[in-house]
């Protein structure tokens, strides 16, 4: 029996808890991300392992690519609900949250999980836009939550592009189902299953235009440049543990769709079309995020660019195709949401620290907060691409691949080349201002309790999986690329 309804049922029954037992909202949303983190481990690897299912009578779909996006938010859902214990009781203590929204943000957090989850498990590609929109609506609750000014203004920006953006999604699907009903009829036109079985007989023209559509909208959501300007507000101003969600887990849900969408477009026009889509706008967000990061004074600001760049890589990644290339960039989605969590967390102690994100403030921060800063600083230089942390080994895939490929191909390598370097430079630059700036003493006050798990964990795996990759992921990432096996 497959376990994938288990992963809707469980954030939902979690936000009805917490919102009717407000004092035990936060263990309650903790356990309920411990037990979510495990069925998304379950399902995933069990997923790499066997042949795609269909479950729940066919509303669900599993298959490796949709399994390594399950655990994903599983395991970047984890930490941040365990980090909000610390991070709201703070809040609390300082007076920018009420203790009587506590349990909202808990029940908004686990309504915001259950969304994610179910957008990569969804077999019918409307409930797919349905799930994603989902997200849209709970996240930006949670973005507006401390009720400032600049935090509502934030909200309303990512709400306004991010309905905007799924507008010109929906108008991709209504197009791709319009075409799908001349094959499948009414009642199975936008069901994965039948649509990919059957794609190599969709109008080309159609979906031409669909896939445009979807790669703007389900793009915008994603962070891709020129869409992504509302991603830096977003995360400037959410409480730190909703920048970790919508950097390690959003962006992937919303990569997601788009890379559903590649498979269908490469089955009616063939690879070439949305292939060199995703290399251009991937090495375009990379390129962007260039100055944004190198000329920077907000740290959560710096994370959010930072962002835009690897959505980039992975798209790029996707768009060179090919075995090599197709298993770096499954690896690098991974990578890079583990490694963005922790950063985010290690931002949050600090920003908590000195009361501001402002980077020229954040002085005497080695002495202030030694681990948030240590790893901050050790974060920045692993999601950077150096060696030997893991980032590095997926990056060099992608640009193996890439300079190994056609010549749009070769032309997304030379930008990831510039684009990396230059952002290597800018990130180490303000981590170690941050680090090594001298400052006004202050007590070395424990600033991140359970800094071990929150920031040594992430860390520990990055520098692990840079050397060795464990088979069962190693297998996972190499099923991912087979479902995305194009070459063109």
């Amino acid at each position: 029996m497959s376990l994938a309804p288990m992963l809707l049922a469980i954030p939902a029954a979690a936000a009805a808890l917490c919102a009717a037992f407000p004092k035990r909202a936060p263990i309650l949303s903790a356990l309920a991300s411990i037990v979510t983190f495990a069925v998304a481990a379950a399902v995933a690897f069990d997923a790499f392992a066997s042949s795609a299912r269909r479950t729940a009578g066919g509303l669900l779909y599993v298959d490796a690519l949709s399994g390594l996006v399950v655990l994903i938010v599983g395991t970047v859902a984890l930490i941040a609900s365990l980090y909000s214990l610390q991070y709201v009781a703070n809040a609390v203590g300082s007076g920018e949250v009420p203790v009587r929204d506590v349990r909202w943000f808990h029940v908004w957090l686990q309504l915001s999980i259950g969304a994610m989850v179910a957008v990569p498990l969804m077999n019918n590609l409307g409930l797919l836009w349905v799930a994603t929109e989902t997200t849209t609506l709970f996240t930006a609750l949670l973005v507006a939550f401390v009720r400032r000014g600049h935090a509502l203004e934030a909200a309303w920006k990512y709400l306004m592009l991010g309905a905007v953006g799924l507008g010109f999604a929906l108008f991709g699907v209504l197009l791709t189902f319009y075409a799908a009903t001349r094959q499948l009829g009414d009642a199975a036109a936008l069901d994965w299953d039948q649509l990919s079985a059957h794609a190599g007989a969709l109008d080309p023209d159609l979906m031409r235009i669909a896939f445009v559509l979807v790669l703007v909208g389900f793009g915008t959501k994603a962070g891709l440049a020129p869409m992504h300007t509302w991603l830096p507000d977003a995360h400037g101003q959410a409480p730190t543990p909703v920048s970790v969600l919508l950097s390690g887990a959003l962006l992937n849900c919303a990569l997601y769709g788009i890379l559903r969408f590649h498979l269908l477009s490469v089955g009616a026009l063939g690879p070439e079309f949305s292939s060199d889509l995703l290399v251009g706008f991937g090495a375009l967000s990379v390129l962007v995020a260039v100055p944004f990061v190198t000329v920077q004074h907000d740290l959560k600001r710096l994370l959010a660019y930072s962002s835009v760049e690897h959505i980039g890589i992975v798209a790029l990644a996707v768009g060179i195709g090919g075995p090599l290339a197709l298993f770096a960039g499954a690896f690098h989605m991974f990578n890079h949401a583990i490694a963005k969590s922790a950063l985010f967390v290690c931002a949050g102690a600090l920003g908590q620290r000195y009361g501001t994100w402002r980077l020229a403030r954040m002085r005497g921060a080695l002495e202030a907060a030694p681990l948030a800063t240590l790893g901050l600083l050790i974060g920045s230089i692993a999601v950077a691409g150096a060696p030997p942390f893991s980032p590095f080994a997926s990056e060099f895939g992608i640009l193996r691949a890439g300079f190994a490929g056609r010549p749009v191909a070769n032309l997304g390598a030379v930008a990831l080349v510039a684009g990396t370097v230059l952002i290597f430079g800018g990130m180490l630059f303000h981590t170690l201002n941050v680090a090594l700036r001298p400052g006004p003493a202050r007590a070395p006050e424990s600033s991140l309790r359970g800094g071990a798990f929150f920031v040594g964990a992430p860390l520990v795996l990055l520098l692990v999986f840079g050397v060795w990759l464990p088979p069962a992921l190693r297998d996972g990432f190499t099923a991912t690329a087979g479902v995305l096996g194009v070459a063109p």
